[in-house]
């Protein structure tokens, strides 16, 4: 199983024993404070286990009204892919920028904009071999993530349940499932806002569909101690096992 821990880059090196010990990677988030900043990413070592980072997203928006947040954005994106591969990172996640509140309508009009304003960053991660996934967030269903891994292949999906359940009006997994994701972003929540809590605190309930994903890439974004998660996961992976004809 491919497992890895999310955190910030700043953390990367001092918790790199810890996940070495575990036998984890991790998903480091680039944060846009320290994006710009070459001796933390100069001094980073080499790490010896998978590593996906979690490219810019806040205020970002590739298809702003404002020209300048745009303009940003893109910036941004490819300056993230750039430290991913100083990283040593094989995976890259992006947000798609959709404001909260959109129709369904509206979401099925921005997709095929959005797709040609990613075609320069999908491009940038194919010729730097890194893995790029689309996660979803304030989407209001699948259908306009659909429009654009169509017209970009080489676009991968990230699914975040707990952004379907808490954000969405498709709380349901089966059909952001449909989108064949091949890296998830895992944790619980109360139903009502996205708490990033430990797995089985809250009302998630991955392990009704968790089982069909196994061979994707796990990414435990929980805030404080993740180890009441990786005990679940151990306990769930048990039990896969165990029923696996």
């Amino acid at each position: 199983m491919d497992v890895r821990l999310s955190l910030h880059v700043r953390n990367l090196k001092a918790k790199a024993p810890l996940l070495e010990a575990l036998g984890l990677g991790a998903e480091a988030y680039l944060d846009p404070e320290l994006l710009e900043d070459d001796e933390l990413f100069g001094k980073m070592p080499a790490l010896s286990f998978p590593l996906s980072v979690h490219l810019p997203f806040w205020n970002l928006d590739l298809l702003s009204p404002d020209p300048e947040v745009a303009g940003l954005t893109l910036r941004r994106l490819l300056l993230g892919l750039e430290r991913a591969v100083e990283l040593g990172a094989d995976r890259a996640v992006l947000h798609s920028g959709i404001p909260a509140g959109r129709t369904p309508e509206e979401a099925l009009e921005r997709a095929p904009i959005l797709a040609e304003a990613l075609r320069p960053v999908v491009r940038r991660a194919r010729a730097l071999g890194v893995a790029l996934f689309l996660e979803n967030t304030h989407e209001p269903d699948p259908a306009s993530l659909r429009v654009v891994l169509e017209a970009l292949p080489e676009l991968g999906f990230c699914f975040d349940p707990s952004h379907a359940q808490v954000f969405s009006r498709t709380p349901a997994p089966e059909p952001w499932l449909a989108l064949a994701p091949d890296h998830l972003h895992l944790n619980d929540h109360d139903g009502t806002y996205d708490r990033h809590w430990n797995l089985g605190r809250g009302v998630g309930r991955p392990e009704a569909w968790l089982g069909g994903c196994l061979e994707a890439t796990l990414v435990l974004e929980v805030r404080g101690d993740p180890t009441p998660s990786l005990r679940w996961l151990e306990g769930f992976f048990d039990r896969a096992l165990t029923e696996a004809p």
